[in-house]
């Protein structure tokens, strides 16, 4: 691993990767970066994948499938419609590679 490599922020700023290993460290003990503040609580899961709504999809699979896409959402602390979303958006994204 190089020490000394940069990355190039959305908005145009340089950043270290000792830097980002500074705060990645300080806000792994809740220690928040000189002028940094939380916004908020942490929200787990994906964000919305768009902001124009949903419409219905209507997918036949095996009752065994939908009982095991039920339990992987559950354990996931989503709703089974949240996780298949999630897969078919993983699934298109690995395709336009």
């Amino acid at each position: 691993m190089v020490e000394d490599s940069t990355f190039k922020t959305a908005d145009g700023h340089t950043i270290s990767k000792a830097k980002l290993d500074e705060w990645s460290a300080a806000l792994d003990s809740d220690n928040w970066p000189q002028g940094w503040v939380n916004v908020g609580e942490v929200i787990h899961g994906r964000p919305p994948l768009s902001a124009e709504g949903s419409v219905v999809l209507s997918v036949k699979v095996p009752p065994s499938m939908k009982r095991i896409l039920e339990r992987e959402a559950k354990t996931e602390g989503v709703t089974t419609s949240d996780f298949v979303r999630s897969l078919l958006a993983d699934g298109l994204v690995s395709r336009s590679i």
